[in-house]
């Protein structure tokens, strides 16, 4: 399972929270907001959601296989 990151950029102050609680270092603070710079570490863990203190991150779970097969199908 693979996972997509979204940061609301209207909502995001930031705080830096999301940066902090991430274990595998998704997020990083450019020109004072979030960016899941490095989305594709995500493990879908949520710890950035729980510290978030607008609500600005959302995580998608992604099914590779179903995508794969969706494009790659004969």
């Amino acid at each position: 399972m693979s996972y997509k990151v979204y940061v609301d950029q209207t909502k995001c102050i930031g705080c830096a929270q999301c940066y902090a609680a991430c274990p595998n270092k998704v997020f990083s603070i450019v020109n004072k907001k979030s960016i899941p710079e490095h989305a594709d570490k995500c493990v879908g863990c949520r710890a950035c959601i729980v510290k978030c203190p607008t609500n600005a991150i959302t995580i998608e779970a992604r099914d590779v296989e179903a995508l794969y097969a969706r494009f790659y199908s004969t």
